[in-house]
């Protein structure tokens, strides 16, 4: 659904139920995996027309995750929920120039995970609570472009990935990191 209270601006709301198949290496009970989805958001255009600002809030439930038992056997017994936000500016400061950025906060958790695992003892482990793995909490992006002339573009770029854990049980954190880019377009013809 969406709402335009002006010719600038836009209310939106959606939501989605989803399901995937089990994989045929499932035992027990076939049930789907099944999803929900709710987001919210806003988009406007301001500064007629030089700054778009695009602002999302989203919740996503999964269901019936297939996990491995005792004797590497996937059963589904795990269920997780991921919920956050998102923001994006988009902005055309001068001729020729480009410049976005973006940040999403990210707030994921196994709401039912119990996981065997093999070492040091073996046994099973109870991961409710815990982060799935390679979720970060905080993304970020800069970019700006600049156009010289009908034929060149110059780059310049930075993405932050916030710490995640490499795993289910969250014993082992990466690091977050800064990445940095620089391109340049060159354009023949058309």
């Amino acid at each position: 659904a969406v709402f335009s209270p002006g010719e600038n601006l836009s209310l939106y709301a959606n939501a989605g139920r989803a399901f995937a198949p089990p994989s045929a290496l499932v035992k027990g009970a076939l049930d789907p995996e099944e999803s929900a989805q709710y987001e919210i958001g806003a988009k406007a255009a301001l500064l007629d027309g030089k700054l778009d600002a695009n602002l999302a809030l989203f919740n996503l439930q999964k269901d019936n995750i297939a996990i491995p038992d005792d004797k590497g056997v996937p059963r589904q017994i795990g269920d997780q929920r991921s919920r956050g936000l998102e923001l994006e500016l988009i902005a055309r400061p001068a001729h020729a120039w480009y410049v976005q950025g973006s940040y999403a906060y990210l707030d994921a958790e196994l709401t039912r995970f119990n996981e065997y695992v093999q070492v040091p003892v073996p046994g099973w482990f109870d991961r409710t609570g815990n982060t799935p793995a390679f979720a970060p909490e905080h993304l970020a992006t800069l970019w700006a472009a600049r156009d010289f002339g009908q034929n060149i573009t110059l780059t310049a770029g930075a993405r932050y990935v916030g710490s995640q854990h490499a795993a289910e049980d969250n014993i082992y954190q990466i690091d977050g990191a800064l990445t940095l880019d620089l391109g340049l377009t060159y354009r023949q013809g058309p």
